[in-house]
């Protein structure tokens, strides 16, 4: 039986959350797994007073997405991070109460993407999804709902959703706008708490949250489920994730209605409709995407009773002829992900591991998946993780595409090998890093070059980047903030990025650090 969507926010408690979201929510996953604050968690709980109350601007990076086109997200500052999480645990039971109102009255779980809790883990956030047990399938039951037939489908989006949303909407929502205006100068207000530190983790600025951080999500939550439950009780049955909408409507009418609806609900959070992503498509069509349809069947198992390399090539041609016909290239993404969970003969998975890792030189947006879904179950050779590093590199720094040099670095770092590129013309290298004032490619370099065992090749190749870090903390803190601390040493440092450093604390991953020298290192 499908769960209600109050049945996973009653399922965490206060500290859960808490935890969740700052041990595990502060860096996104579209990131090299590098990084960690579950330390800075651990360190929180020891500090008694409050963290200074500034505003502070926070670190940017683009990712690729699978349509091409960057999205700029953000890390914010781990000490206003931590503010923001721990007003949302303190007032964990007005958010639940506010989740119930919006949403107790429905017959399913109209979002589908939210916090939830995870078995064995303590991560409460992933933007996929996939036990059908919890989730069930609302699709199937839109079809034909309240006596009536579905014969269209209504499609829409919030144009750069998070990008949009005004923080003084989130007390809006919680106790609607006349009273949130009327007590918007009240500091004490629980509400009007969450939303200045909203604004102050955007350096004071009122419009937009940053995307990367998992409190973003819940914040959005709470806006949404008050546009869902004004749609819902006016008769319209959609789903949503995050903030594309499908609406299962009786006519082509019901359909523009809807969607004129939908705008008029969104205005009221000054939250704008992406005219050029709606549309109206005939019923019926496939439930799910048609190209899930064609792979559903695939790869076919073979004789032996696993899925022989003829079998995994089809499984993959046909894939990649959907995504070149469709122009959906996150065909690909879930291709690479079904394809894992498959049982491939030993040579299956050597082509599927060469012609994905191929992929992945071809479109960089699948970098993300490689370590997880390619190198670890097919158990790529380190040699083979090496050649496709050093293509990632070579074709990254003509492109200034600073994602895929992270990733490049990030696999030399994880599987212990050098880059040629890199290593043969060091100082230009050092330079273009350092010129390139993106604060990830100067985190991910300064841990490449301190996992180096030569200790005079890595003194003097780390202290133009100390250097480096040691400008920027003088001149740009809060968008370096994550470079500075990790590159300089206590003595460098000040105030509570000093005590912070001196109780120990990294946001490199321990296994990283092992490796590494970093506690205290300073290089003159």
């Amino acid at each position: 039986m499908e769960k209600k969507y109050t049945d996973f926010m009653d399922e965490i408690s206060s500290d859960e959350l808490y935890e969740g979201l700052l041990a595990y929510g502060l860096f996104a996953e579209k990131l090299p797994p590098l990084f960690t604050s579950v330390s800075f968690f651990h360190y929180c709980k020891t500090v008694s007073a409050p963290f200074a109350a500034v505003w502070n601007d926070y670190i940017t990076f683009r990712v690729m997405r699978n349509i091409s086109i960057p999205r700029l997200m953000g890390i914010p500052n781990p000490f206003k991070y931590q503010e923001l999480c721990s007003l949302l645990r303190d007032n964990w039971n007005e958010l639940r109460t506010h989740f119930h109102a919006q949403t107790d009255g429905q017959s399913y779980r109209v979002s589908r993407i939210h916090i939830r809790k995870k078995h064995n883990e303590k991560r409460i956030f992933e933007m996929n999804y996939s036990n059908w047990r919890t989730d069930g399938n609302p699709e199937l039951d839109l079809l034909m709902h309240d006596q009536r037939t579905s014969r269209f489908i209504a499609q829409a989006d919030i144009s750069t959703c998070f990008p949009s949303i005004y923080t003084h909407s989130i007390p809006w929502a919680l106790v609607g706008k006349k009273r949130a205006k009327k007590t918007s100068r009240d500091d004490s207000c629980w509400y009007n708490k969450i939303d200045q530190a909203c604004s102050a983790m955007r350096n004071g600025e009122t419009h937009g949250l940053l995307i990367g951080p998992h409190t973003s999500n819940l914040l959005s939550e709470i806006i949404l489920t008050v546009v869902d439950k004004k749609l819902y009780d006016k008769g319209y049955r959609y789903t949503r994730n995050i903030d594309d909408y499908d609406c299962y409507v009786g006519s082509h009418d019901e359909a523009q209605r809807f969607l004129q609806d939908l705008e008029q609900a969104l205005r009221e959070f000054d939250l704008p409709l992406n005219h050029r992503k709606t549309k109206i498509i005939e019923l019926p069509i496939g439930i799910e995407k048609n190209w899930k349809h064609q792979l559903s069947d695939l790869p076919k198992i073979g004789t032996s009773g696993m899925v022989e390399y003829p079998q995994v090539n089809t499984f993959i041609d046909t894939a990649l002829s959907l995504a070149t016909e469709t122009g959906d290239f996150a065909i690909i993404n879930y291709a690479i992900k079904k394809l894992k969970g498959a049982q491939l003969s030993d040579n299956g998975k050597k082509l599927a591991a060469k012609r994905f890792m191929h992929m992945a030189a071809l479109y960089p947006y699948l970098l993300h998946l490689m370590e997880e879904y390619v190198f670890t179950p097919y158990e790529v050779n380190t040699s083979d993780i090496k050649s496709l590093s050093e293509i990632i590199y070579y074709d990254a720094v003509k492109l200034n595409n600073y994602e895929s040099l992270c990733y490049a670095i990030y696999f030399a770092i994880r599987f212990d090998f050098t880059l040629e590129k890199f290593e043969n013309d060091y100082h230009n290298a050092l330079d273009y890093v350092i010129k390139s004032g993106d604060c990830l490619l100067l985190t991910t370099t300064w841990v490449y070059f301190m996992k180096q065992n030569h200790w005079n090749r890595r003194a003097s190749r780390v202290k133009p980047l100390h250097e480096a870090a040691k400008n920027l903390k003088n001149t740009d803190m809060d968008r370096y903030w994550l470079f500075c601390y990790e590159a300089l040493s206590q003595g460098n440092l000040s105030d509570r990025w000093k005590a912070m450093k001196k109780a120990g604390v990294s946001f490199i991953r321990k296994e990283i650090i092992d490796g590494t020298t970093t506690a205290n290192t300073d290089i003159e």
